[in-house]
């Protein structure tokens, strides 16, 4: 079921005003996304469900202090990224908080999750995970975003903390390098990632 933002807007306006029932249909509701987009930032599992914690417990404690939001699950992701790099930063004791190459963001997925996500996937489909795989940290992270998560260019680069035109200059490197990488089937591919083959056919 999808959910709409009008939904997600009355629940965010009424856990500000300390509904603790909207509350927690906001972390039920994007638990799952906020897991799987962390989980590509930090190996460790155990600690990316420690920074969501982090993160409700923050929104809960400051939500006087909070505004509206017209994403919530948009708000929720980037202020995930913040909380993990934090810790990242707390952790290893590196000054600088922005994404560098060399840091972690596997676009992989367990057959599982991937189960629950898609009906069925076939061999070339998992190919092509493999070959985003490839891609450069940034490049991932905005595929993931933009293709797994469905989110805007505007979203993104809120996200990621750069320009929309940057974004866009981000997009075009990413579907190029994706094309160069890996040969895509057209049909076969549709029903998998309909909008990502769609872009890289344009």
């Amino acid at each position: 079921m999808i959910n709409s933002a009008a939904d997600d807007i009355h629940l965010w306006k009424a856990f500000r005003q300390g509904d603790r029932d909207s509350f927690a249909k906001i972390y039920h509701r994007y638990f799952n996304n906020l897991f799987e987009y962390g989980a590509r930032i930090m190996e460790d599992r155990e600690l990316v469900k420690d920074c969501i914690q982090d993160l409700f417990i923050k929104l809960w404690t400051n939500r006087l202090n909070l505004g509206n939001v017209e994403n919530v699950r948009a708000y929720l992701l980037v202020s995930l990224r913040g909380t993990i790099y934090n810790r990242i930063q707390k952790n290893t004791k590196h000054r600088s908080q922005e994404i560098q190459e060399n840091q972690n963001f596997e676009l992989v997925f367990s057959v599982e999750n991937e189960l629950i996500r898609r009906e069925h996937l076939n061999t070339q489909a998992q190919e092509l995970l493999k070959s985003i795989n490839q891609l450069t940290t940034r490049q991932k992270e905005f595929i993931y975003l933009r293709y797994f998560e469905d989110l805007n260019y505007d979203e993104i680069s809120t996200i990621m903390s750069i320009s929309t035109k940057a974004t866009y200059k981000l997009s075009a490197r990413s579907l190029e390098g994706l094309r160069e990488i890996y040969t895509l089937s057209k049909p076969s591919f549709l029903v998998f990632f309909p909008l990502l083959i769609v872009d890289l056919y344009n």
